[in-house]
């Protein structure tokens, strides 16, 4: 008797940012930004109407998270590039990061990430403009570093707070298979067990709301703020372009 495979599972936190549309009523367009979750080997194709695997992938996971394993999209073809906003290749992450920090729940996650992976942050800008689209940004659980990520493509683009916190919030419902598949892997580097742990796998409007009162507290909002930590104009509005219908 033969044995059987086991069924394949989807990435649990997969969405498209298309069809959200900003204050002068202009439309995101579909097929330019995915985010979500960790992918696996084996993962079943997304139900995705444009192209599967995305030629851009930015992974925002620390050295810790990846292990030595080839990504699972760079061995279907898609170029992964590697952007930890924790961890290590931050450079001051590793001493920002403390258990005073994650203990301090995800206002002071958000805030921390904010400070150290500017320049992450500014680099992810510049593929989003101009690398191969699709382009799919992901973490460990598409949650917090992703929210952050995407919480700043979208505010560029000129999409209100109202949409960009409910695009955050909606990872909520997801979080149980997101948990599930993510069994045995840890979430963030120092995020092991405890409040800290379970902190880190809640949403919180309060903690995103200061992410976006942030990038837009400077005079010219996001677009300044970018700026101010070495953006580039061209890439903001080849962003623009890309992402607007």
């Amino acid at each position: 008797m033969g044995t059987e495979e086991a069924p394949r599972e989807a990435l649990a936190n997969l969405r498209d940012v298309g069809g959200m549309t900003t204050a002068a009523g202009q439309v995101l367009r579909a097929g330019v930004l995915y985010r979500s979750d960790m992918p696996r080997v084996g993962d079943e194709r997304p139900a995705v109407t444009f192209t599967w695997p995305p030629p851009t992938v930015v992974d925002l996971r620390s050295a810790v998270e990846r292990g030595s394993s080839p990504h699972p999209l760079s061995l279907l073809g898609s170029e992964v590039h590697i952007k930890p906003l924790l961890g290590e290749e931050t450079g001051r992450a590793s001493s920002s990061l403390g258990p005073d920090v994650l203990a301090g729940g995800l206002r002071a996650l958000y805030n921390t990430i904010l400070d150290i992976a500017a320049p992450r942050l500014v680099e992810i800008v510049d593929l989003a403009a101009e690398a191969p689209g699709p382009l799919l940004v992901h973490c460990a659980a598409g949650k917090d570093r992703t929210g952050i990520v995407t919480a700043l493509l979208l505010r560029l683009a000129g999409v209100g707070h109202e949409q960009v916190i409910a695009d955050y919030l909606a990872t909520g419902a997801n979080m149980p298979g997101v948990l599930r598949r993510l069994k045995g892997h840890s979430l963030l580097p120092g995020a092991r067990s405890g409040p800290t742990a379970r902190a880190v796998t809640e949403v919180s409007q309060e903690a995103v709301e200061h992410v976006l009162g942030v990038i837009d507290g400077v005079p010219g909002g996001p677009e300044a703020w970018l700026l101010e930590r070495g953006g580039s104009q061209d890439s903001i509005a080849l962003w623009r372009k890309r992402i607007l219908d």
